[in-house]
């Protein structure tokens, strides 16, 4: 501690702790920086995935150079994963959208733009190839769920983005043999948290008796038709 910040927890231990958390989330996650910029940026503004926080946490840790990513919606992440992974396809159904990420987009980052429901959830059969990792972070996501089994390698990964607000989705993914890992929390720009979750093949792990739910989280779903 320097010494103000000693001066500050000795007049109030419990506002000083309160204060070093809201400076961690603002400065250090960088959430203030992608408020006033409007995009998923980490705090030296470089880009990073609309995840939550601790969902990018996890992810950083691994070794995805060799590691082939599909990913529904491009974005920041689309850079982010570019920047790590051996090849990552994106695809997305808003033109300008596209145009806009393709002036950054390096040799190992494919672009697609497929504006139809058909088109945009087929885009993952185009290739003749399976992925390490598929990220469903866009539009009609109980259909790209789907599609995306076909192509998921067998050790591979199934990323499901504000799985809290799409509870059907995870539920197909679970009774088709997928063991759903969780993180919920607050990310770039968004004043609310949520849930990323990571769907791996496995038979262990207790039965799940609910949805993800974040604290201070939208609550937005309904039990019966996922938004699209």
């Amino acid at each position: 501690m320097n010494l103000l910040q000693k001066i500050s927890f000795k007049l109030s231990p419990t506002l000083y702790k309160v204060g070093q958390n809201v400076h961690s989330l603002l400065f250090k996650q960088g959430q203030l920086r992608s408020i006033r910029e409007a995009r998923p940026v980490r705090a030296d503004g470089s880009w990073a995935p609309w995840y939550t926080y601790p969902a990018t946490e996890y992810l950083s840790q691994f070794d995805w150079t060799e590691c082939a990513v599909f990913e529904y919606g491009a974005g920041g992440s689309s850079l982010f994963w570019a920047a790590r992974a051996r090849e990552v396809t994106s695809v997305d159904r808003d033109a300008d959208w596209v145009r806009r990420l393709q002036v950054q987009a390096g040799r190992n980052l494919r672009l697609l733009l497929r504006s139809t429901r058909r088109e945009y959830v087929a885009a993952i059969r185009e290739s003749a190839d399976s992925f390490d990792l598929v990220i469903i972070d866009g539009h009609w996501r109980h259909d790209c769920a789907q599609a995306a089994m076909e192509r998921l390698r067998p050790r591979g990964i199934l990323l499901v983005d504000n799985s809290d607000n799409f509870p059907l989705v995870g539920c197909n993914l679970r009774e088709n043999g997928f063991f759903q890992i969780d993180f919920s929390g607050f990310g770039p720009i968004n004043n609310y948290a949520w849930t990323t979750s990571l769907f791996v093949r496995c038979d262990a792990g207790p039965i799940r008796r609910s949805e993800p739910n974040p604290i201070a989280g939208l609550k937005t779903y309904t039990k019966t038709v996922d938004p699209t």
